[in-house]
C-alpha cells in the first residue's frame, strides 16, 4: 500500500542505526483521558491503546501504573523488526513464574538485555533459553502477533540472535572484538561528520587520543546537556564518571564485572553482524530528567541505581496487573499500519514517532483510528526551537491558524498552544535537551450538522496553501534536526488528498471544496493527481515494478539524508531541458522502495509505483528516481518495457461512503435550510432559507449554552410565524460565543442572516463540563523559594518566572519593547502577582475590571511549577447589582447576599498592599480573562472557597489560579529588525524631556520616582535577573 509520508534514502551506515531503547522520558498516556461517565462504568470495559512507533517497553509499562482503566488492550506498532522482537524477548523474561524484580540476579539479566552491548555467560545462559521458547511460538500467555507474516520475520530474527549467541568462545570473542571495533570508530565518524575537524582539535590541546577525547566529550555534553550542574560537585563528579564509564565500556552493568563472552545480538544488523546501534545512547537518557526524590544520591552508581529503581517499579506494576492485560504486536510502517488495520483506539501515543513524518499526515491518520469515544485522545510531539513556538509550528504544519483546525481536520488541539502553558512539558523543557519538546493531546469534535459550507477566502487560503506544501517542485533545505519547524517537507499529493477526503466524510459534501486548478498546483503533478483520483474512483490500475540500473552516489550528501522524488521525463527533452519544468516532466512522489542489506549499507532493490491503464509512456520516456534537495539523479531504473506490470487491487484506504450531514429537503411544505456558511478564522456567516408561503415572523434564537461555560455548539433557529415550521438545529465544530449571536430576518425575501463568532477566548464547553481530573489544592504544599544561586535553580520562583522571557540567548531590548505582544504584557503582570506580596489586586482597563484575592504562599503545583491561588470576582457584575436594589425583597436579598460575600473577601477600607495593574491593551485583558476562566477548570477549589464564595453556574466568583506562561522560543532577528521605538517611562509611557534609569540593572527608564514605585512590582524579577545576566553578581 502507498504512504503519505515522502520517501529518504537511508544510505549509509549512520543512517541504519536504530534506536534498542528509548531516550525520552515516559508518559502517562491515560492523563489527559475521562475513565468516568456510562462508558467505563461497565466493569468488563477494554480500553484500547496504539503505541504508534512504540520504540522500548517503558511507556506500555507506565501505562500500567494507573489503576483505571481496569482491562487494557495495548497495541504496540513499529516497522523494525528488531524493536519488536526484542519488546517480546523482555516481556517473556518478566512474565516467567519465577522472575522477580527485587532479585538482584533476574533484574541484573533483565538490564543486560535491555541496555548493554555484552553479557557474562550466565546472560547468555539464559537469553538462549528464551529465545528458543519464542522460537517454538511460546509467546507470553498476554501476548498475541496476528499477521502470519510478521510472526515469521520475527521468529526468523530470534533464530538468527540464537544463532550468534550460541558461537564458540573463539568465535564469541572475534565478534566481540570485530563490534567493539566497530562501535569505537562509529564514535569517532560521527564526530567528523557533525563537527568536521573539532576532535582533532580537542584531542591536540588535551594530548590524548582520539578515542579519550571523543568519549571524554560526550560525558561533559551529557552532564551539561542534562541539567546536573546545579547539583553539589561531589554528586557532579561522580555522574560525570559513571556516564564515562558507560561511554567507554558501551554498558551499565549492575552486577560485578563477571567475564564477557558475547555480544548482545539484538544491537546487531541481522544480515552482517555488524553493529548497528546508535552509539551516542545510553540507558540513562531515557529517565531524565528525574522527579524530585527520584535522583538516589547517596550511593556510588548514582545514575544506575536511580534509573534501575524507576525500572523495577514500572516492571512491578506490569506484573502486578498482567491478568488484566493483553498486548498485540503490529510490524509495518506507523501510516501505512492506521489505513490497513480495522481497529480503533480509545488513546494513540504515537509521541515517539515524530521525525521525517509531518505532523499532518500523523494527524489525519490517527484521526482516522480513534474510536466514537468522546473522551478519546491521542498524543503527538513537536519540538520547538527558539525562533518557532509551538503555536506556530503546529500552524505551519497543518496550514490552518487554530481556529480553522476543527473544520479541516475534525481535531482540538487540548493544549492551549497560544497560551504556552499545559503545551510546555516543564519537566522535560528544563534541561533545553535537543530542542524543547512539546507534547500536544488532540481530541475530536462535534460534526457540522444541518450547514451547507462553501468556499471562502479563510478556507481557501488554507487549502490554496496545504495544496502548494503537498506539491513542492523545490526543497529549499532538509528539515532541521532538532526543530519540527519545516516538516512539511515529508508531504505527498496523496496527504492533500486524504486531507480532503476525510473533510468530505465529515461534512458529509464538497460544496467547500473550489477547483482543483484554483489552488496553484504546479503542472508537473498533473499526473501524479490523475492516479490518485483515478485510484479513488475504482478504476483499474497498474502497478510497475522497476529494478535500480545504477546508483548516482555523487547525488548523495553526506550531511544530509536524500529526499526522494519519482521522474517520468522524455529523454530527449531532459537532455535539452535538464531543470525538470517542461512539459514532459512528471513527479510522483507516491511510491515504494524495496530494500536489501549489504555490507555497503542498506541499498534499493526495486521502485515499485502505480499507473492508469492508458498511461501512454514508451521508450522515449525515463524513469529516475531524483534527490529532491539538489535535484540530482540519484537511482536510474529499468526502461519501461522492462519493468513488471501487475494488476493493483488493493482499496483506495479512505472509506468513500458519505453520509450527509446536510438534511434531505423535508417532505413538509415549510422548513428551513441553510444555503450557505462562509467560514474566516473569527466567525460563521450564514444565509438561510424559509420555504414557505404566508408571512414569516416571530424570529427566535437559542443556544446550548450552559453556565459557566459561555460557548457553546449548537444553535436553534425558530419562528412562531408560521406556526407549523420546525426549529432548525445547527451544530458548529468550533464553539461560538452563545451572547454574541447576532440574527436578522428578511420577512420579503423569507432569508435570515445569521453571525455567530467563535469563541477564541473561552475555554470550551468539554473543558468546563467534562469530569476530568483535577487538581486538588489543598493536597498541594507551599512552594519553598531558593536563590537564584542555590544548587537547584529550578526551585527559585524568579528562575520560573524570568522562563516566560529567556531562551538560551538574551536581548534586553526585547523586554523594554513598547510593541510587545499581549501575551509577553500580560506574563509581566505574572511577575508582579506571583512575586510580590499583595493580597488584593485589581486588573483591568476602561469598564472591565477584576477584582483577585491572592491566598499566599505560593503553592506547587504536581508538575512542579509554582503557582498561586486566586479568588477572583468580576466587578461588572458589582456595578450591575448595585442598579439593580429595589423594594421587591427577592433582587434585594440578592444584592445583599453578594455585597455580605464581598465584604467577606475583600474587607472595607483599602490595604496598603493592595495593587492596581492596568492591561495595556484590550487584547491583554482578555487574555488574563480567558487564563483565569481556563484555569478555573482545572482545579478543585479549596476548602475556604467553597465555604465563602459561590461557584458554578452563573455566579461571577471563580476559584482559579495563575502559574507560569513558559516560553518556548525567542526570535531575537525579528526584534532587531524593527526600528526602536523612542524612550519612554516604564510605568506611564510618557516621554519626558529627562528620564531616570533604574540604579540596578541600568535598563529600564521612568519619569519620576513615583512611577518607579509604582512599578517596581512588575520589574523586581526582572530587575534581578538582568543583573545576574549582566554582571555575574546576585542582589
Amino acid at each position: 500500500m502507498l504512504t503519505t509520508n515522502r520517501n529518504e534514502l537511508m544510505c549509509s551506515d549512520c543512517n541504519a542505526e536504530y534506536y534498542p531503547f528509548g531516550n525520552t522520558r515516559v508518559r502517562n498516556v491515560f492523563k489527559d483521558l475521562y475513565l468516568g461517565g456510562k462508558i467505563y462504568s461497565n466493569v468488563n470495559k477494554v480500553t484500547k491503546v496504539l503505541l504508534l512507533g512504540c520504540g522500548d517497553l517503558r511507556n506500555t509499562f507506565q501505562a500500567t501504573t494507573s489503576k483505571n482503566p481496569k482491562n487494557l488492550e495495548i497495541h504496540l506498532n513499529d516497522f523494525h523488526p528488531s524493536v519488536l522482537a526484542r519488546n517480546i524477548i523482555i516481556l517473556k523474561i518478566v512474565s516467567a513464574r519465577d522472575f522477580n524484580p527485587d532479585n538482584d540476579e533476574d533484574f541484573g539479566f533483565l538490564w543486560d538485555v535491555w541496555y548493554n552491548i555484552d553479557w557474562p555467560e550466565e546472560t547468555r545462559k539464559r537469553f538462549l533459553t528464551v529465545v528458543k521458547e519464542l522460537m517454538n511460538e511460546k509467546l507470553p500467555d498476554n501476548v498475541s502477533i496476528p499477521n502470519h507474516s510478521h510472526f515469521e520475520k520475527l521468529k526468523n530474527l530470534w533464530s538468527n540472535w540464537h544463532s550468534i549467541s550460541s558461537r564458540n568462545k573463539t568465535d564469541g570473542e572475534s565478534l566481540m572484538k570485530k563490534i567493539w571495533g566497530q562501535r569505537n570508530q562509529c564514535l569517532l565518524d560521527l564526530w567528523e561528520v557533525l563537527y568536521p575537524g573539532y576532535l582533532q582539535e580537542k584531542a591536540t590541546l588535551k594530548n590524548t587520543d582520539l578515542y579519550t577525547t571523543s568519549v571524554n566529550e560526550l560525558a561533559e555534553q551529557f552532564h551539561n546537556r542534562e541539567g546536573f550542574t546545579r547539583l553539589a560537585p561531589y554528586i557532579q563528579k561522580k555522574i560525570y564518571n559513571e556516564v564515562l564509564e558507560c561511554y567507554r565500556k558501551g554498558s551499565s552493568r549492575l552486577q560485578n564485572d563477571d567475564k564477557l563472552v558475547c555480544v548482545n545480538p539484538t544491537m546487531l544488523n541481522p544480515e552482517t553482524h555488524d553493529w548497528k546501534f546508535f552509539c551516542l545512547l545510553t540507558p540513562f537518557e531515557g529517565y531524565l530528567p528525574m522527579e524530585k526524590g527520584e535522583l538516589i544520591t547517596s550511593v556510588e552508581e548514582i545514575m544506575n541505581q536511580s534509573c534501575s529503581k524507576i525500572l523495577k517499579r514500572l516492571v512491578s506494576s506490569y506484573l502486578r496487573r498482567i491478568g488484566t492485560i493483553e498486548i498485540v504486536f503490529h510490524l509495518e510502517e506507523a501510516i501505512k499500519h492506521c489505513y490497513s488495520d480495522a481497529n480503533k483506539f480509545d488513546v494513540i501515543d504515537c509521541s515517539n514517532f515524530v521525525d521525517h513524518v509531518g505532523l499532518a499526515n500523523l494527524v489525519v491518520a490517527c484521526c482516522q483510528k480513534l474510536s466514537d469515544n468522546p473522551n478519546a485522545v491521542f498524543y503527538t510531539e513537536i519540538m520547538t526551537d527558539r525562533h518557532h513556538s509551538a503555536n506556530t509550528i503546529v500552524e505551519a504544519s497543518l496550514g490552518a491558524p487554530l481556529s480553522m483546525i476543527p473544520t479541516i481536520y475534525g481535531l482540538r488541539l487540548a493544549d492551549h498552544v497560544e497560551l504556552r502553558d499545559s503545551a510546555i512539558d516543564y519537566l522535560r523543557c528544563i534541561t533545553l535537551q535537543r530542542g524543547r519538546p512539546v507534547n500536544l493531546c488532540w481530541q475530536k469534535v462535534p460534526h457540522f450538522q444541518n450547514i451547507k459550507l462553501i468556499p471562502s477566502p479563510d478556507l481557501n487560503r488554507c487549502l490554496t496553501k496545504l495544496a502548494k506544501s503537498c506539491h513542492l517542485t523545490t526543497f529549499p533545505k532538509p528539515a532541521s534536526l532538532t526543530s519540527s519547524a519545516g516538516s512539511e517537507i515529508y508531504y505527498t499529493p496523496l496527504t492533500f488528498n486524504y486531507i480532503l477526503d476525510s473533510m468530505i466524510k465529515r461534512l458529509g459534501h464538497d460544496f467547500w471544496l473550489p477547483d482543483i486548478r484554483q489552488l496553484e498546483v504546479a503542472p508537473q503533478f498533473r499526473l501524479a493527481r490523475r492516479i490518485l483520483e483515478d485510484w479513488k474512483n475504482g478504476k483499474k490500475m497498474k502497478k510497475f515494478t522497476a529494478g535500480v540500473v545504477s546508483t548516482v552516489k555523487s547525488a548523495v550528501s553526506e550531511k544530509s539524508t536524500p529526499l526522494l522524488r519519482l521522474v517520468f521525463v522524455r529523454k530527449a527533452s531532459y537532455k535539452l531541458n535538464p531543470d525538470l519544468s517542461g512539459p514532459d516532466v512528471h513527479f510522483i512522489d507516491n511510491f515504494k522502495l524495496a530494500l536489501k542489506h549489504s555490507s555497503r549499507g542498506i541499498e534499493v532493490e526495486t521502485v515499485s509505483f502505480l499507473l492508469p491503464s492508458d498511461h501512454g509512456f514508451d521508450g522515449t520516456y525515463g524513469a529516475t528516481v531524483f534527490n529532491a534537495f539538489n535535484g540530482m539523479p540519484l537511482l536510474l531504473l529499468d526502461p519501461f518495457e522492462s519493468m513488471r506490470v501487475e494488476e493493483y487491487l488493493v482499496p483506495y484506504p479512505m472509506d468513500q461512503s458519505i453520509k450527509s450531514k446536510l438534511p434531505v429537503d423535508p417532505k413538509e411544505e415549510m422548513y428551513m435550510k441553510v444555503e450557505s456558511c462562509i467560514e474566516s478564522e473569527e466567525q460563521y456567516t450564514l444565509r438561510i432559507a424559509i420555504e414557505c408561503d404566508g408571512n414569516v415572523s416571530g424570529l427566535k434564537i437559542s443556544t446550548n449554552e450552559q453556565a459557566p461555560c459561555e460557548s457553546c455548539h449548537d444553535v436553534t433557529v425558530s419562528l412562531t410565524q408560521p406556526s407549523k415550521i420546525k426549529p432548525l438545529f445547527l451544530t458548529f465544530p468550533f464553539p461560538i460565543l452563545a451572547k454574541n449571536v447576532q440574527a436578522t430576518l428578511h420577512r420579503k425575501s423569507r432569508h435570515v442572516d445569521l453571525l455567530v463568532k467563535k469563541s477564541l477566548l473561552e475555554p470550551w464547553p468539554c473543558e468546563f463540563h467534562t469530569k476530568k481530573s483535577k487538581w486538588i489544592t489543598d493536597d498541594l504544599v507551599p512552594w519553598k523559594n531558593e536563590s537564584l544561586k542555590s544548587e537547584n535553580v529550578f526551585n527559585s520562583v524568579e528562575h520560573h518566572l524570568s522562563s516566560q522571557f529567556l531562551s538560551k540567548d538574551f536581548d534586553v531590548g526585547h523586554y523594554l519593547d513598547s510593541k510587545r505582544s499581549a501575551l509577553e504584557s500580560l506574563r509581566f503582570k505574572l511577575v508582579a502577582l506571583m512575586s510580590g506580596n499583595s493580597e488584593f489586586v485589581s486588573y483591568g482597563r476602561n469598564d472591565d475590571w477584576y477584582l483577585l484575592k491572592l491566598h499566599r504562599p505560593l503553592l506547587t503545583s504536581p508538575m512542579g511549577s509554582p503557582i498561586l491561588l486566586i479568588t477572583a470576582l468580576d466587578d461588572n457584575h458589582t456595578k450591575n447589582i448595585s442598579k439593580k436594589i429595589s423594594l421587591n425583597p427577592t433582587v434585594l436579598k440578592e444584592v445583599m447576599d453578594h455585597f455580605k460575600i464581598y465584604e467577606k473577601v475583600f474587607p472595607l477600607g483599602t490595604p496598603k498592599d493592595k495593587l492596581d495593574l492596568d492591561a495595556e491593551t484590550e487584547e491583554e485583558f482578555q487574555l488574563f480573562r480567558f487564563l483565569l476562566r481556563l484555569n478555573s477548570t482545572r482545579i478543585e477549589p479549596s476548602k475556604w472557597q467553597k465555604k465563602n464564595i459561590p461557584l458554578g453556574g452563573s455566579s461571577p466568583w471563580l476559584a482559579t489560579f495563575l502559574s507560569p506562561l513558559y516560553l518556548d522560543s525567542v526570535s531575537m532577528e525579528s526584534i532587531k529588525d524593527e526600528p526602536a521605538d523612542e524612550i519612554c517611562c516604564a510605568a506611564c509611557k510618557k516621554i519626558p524631556e529627562k528620564l531616570k534609569c533604574c540604579s540596578r540593572c541600568r535598563s529600564t527608564v521612568y519619569c519620576s520616582v513615583e512611577c518607579q514605585h509604582s512599578h517596581w512590582p512588575m520589574h523586581k524579577i526582572m530587575c534581578k535577573k538582568l543583573v545576574v545576566l549582566i554582571t555575574g553578581s546576585n542582589i
